[in-house]
């Protein structure tokens, strides 16, 4: 549904926090749709008001498909909040569209010229001509594993495919479960699909984004192989727990692959980074093929009207400067993207040197490079291959995706 399109959902009963702290006139409000992250983001706003003496208070709906109601109302309305989380990709240059986003593109100009950022992150949040966001977080898609069943099974980080299966089947020789993936929340079933892609068909991986490729062409459907294979080996957990992140921590499975937003969450859950979970980018199927690791950005924009306001430009500078991306760091485990931040712990940081020593490059993630108007449904489509993972169901699944793929590129 496009966002120029009024939404008559009601969303009031989605609100979780809003209104539940006290707030001054100096207080800024940050609505999203993260409430996981709830309390990280409020000692944020906490420290902001402690520096800046405008407090961010964070309010949280209860799911993202009721968050995206409610913005997409707003902005029908011309009601707005002045301070929001969204997505990138084609969801966000919908927003964009709408005409009620500030550009950003002054602030930019401050945050590169201090050195605090690339000019490849702003990049990142650039529609058209303009930017219209910063990070609430960059984060790479990598495996997080378990390193005392790495031990146990005798295996270290796959470098290559082949050690990667191999480890997996040492993994399950050893009892343990390989791979650790759930369709918690409802959106978490293009995780496996995308990985597979990019490591077996990047340039497959790119043409699903522009409508170039089919959901029932060849590369799907090897990766579909792929994916239905090792659900056959009895390679992944139960995709119906709604503990992710606690169940990777008790050992529900050995390599999960995950945002390294993730990071917090698994150590909230008792495992300790580096000492007891580690991380690695995933190997490509061939190995002639460049590193590449998949990356999302979620953006905090502003209203139009907000650009016009002191208090809210300085709560959202605030957010990505130094001492706002260390603050975060150490609330959550995020990394923002500043450059001159410290690391929000080891494993971060040696994603972050794998990466430079690799120079591996970046890819969109799925949810955010295909079309608004196909996300919904197809992820659903996913979710439901991943409660039964064969062949029968991919290939329904595939013919599924692809006719909402091409009626939405047939229009175009």
């Amino acid at each position: 549904m496009k966002l120029k399109s009024l939404i008559t959902a009601t969303v009031t009963a989605c609100l979780v926090t809003a209104g539940s702290l006290s707030a001054s006139a100096d207080d800024v409000e940050l609505v999203h749709d993260k409430g996981f992250w709830s309390e990280a983001l409020q000692k944020v706003g906490d420290s902001a008001g402690e520096k800046t003496g405008n407090k961010i208070i964070e309010s949280a709906y209860s799911a993202p498909e009721q968050y995206k109601a409610f913005i997409q109302s707003s902005v029908a309305s011309g009601d707005m909040p002045d301070m929001f989380t969204w997505w990138t990709g084609g969801i966000f240059a919908e927003l964009v569209e709408t005409g009620a986003i500030a550009e950003l593109d002054g602030i930019w100009e401050e945050l590169i010229a201090s050195g605090d950022f690339d000019p490849s992150v702003r990049d990142f949040y650039k529609v058209g001509d303009h930017i219209y966001g910063v990070p609430l977080h960059l984060s790479r898609w990598i495996a997080l594993y378990n390193k005392k069943q790495f031990e146990e099974a005798g295996i270290s980080e796959p470098k290559t495919w082949d050690e990667l299966m191999a480890a997996a089947d040492k993994l399950k020789a050893a009892g343990f479960t390989p791979f650790h993936a759930t369709t918690q929340d409802g959106w978490r079933g293009f995780i496996w699909f995308q990985e597979i892609m990019l490591r077996t068909d990047p340039e497959a991986y790119k043409g699903l984004h522009d409508g170039t490729v089919a959901y029932d062409s060849d590369a799907v459907r090897n990766a579909f192989k792929i994916w239905s294979d090792w659900y056959a080996k009895g390679y992944f957990s139960d995709p119906r727990s709604n503990e992710e992140a606690a169940d990777f921590a008790r050992g529900k499975g050995a390599i999960y692959l995950i945002g390294d937003w993730a990071i917090g969450l698994v150590e909230a859950a008792g495992m300790k980074a580096d000492e007891e979970f580690g991380a690695f980018i995933m190997p490509n199927q061939d190995p002639a093929l460049p590193s590449s690791v998949i990356i999302e950005g979620g953006p905090i924009v502003l209203s139009k009207a907000a650009l016009d306001k002191p208090d809210v430009v300085n709560a959202l500078k605030y957010f990505v400067s130094v001492d706002g991306a260390n603050a975060w760091a150490a609330a959550s485990g995020n990394a923002l993207g500043n450059k001159n931040a410290t690391p929000p712990n080891s494993v971060v940081a040696k994603v972050n040197a794998d990466v430079d020593a690799n120079g591996t490059l970046a890819f969109d993630r799925w949810w955010e490079a295909v079309p608004a108007d196909i996300q919904g449904e197809a992820v659903a489509e996913f979710n439901r291959f991943m409660l039964d993972p064969t062949m029968e169901t991919a290939e329904s699944v595939m013919s599924n995706i692809q006719a909402l793929n091409a009626e939405y590129w047939a229009n175009r």
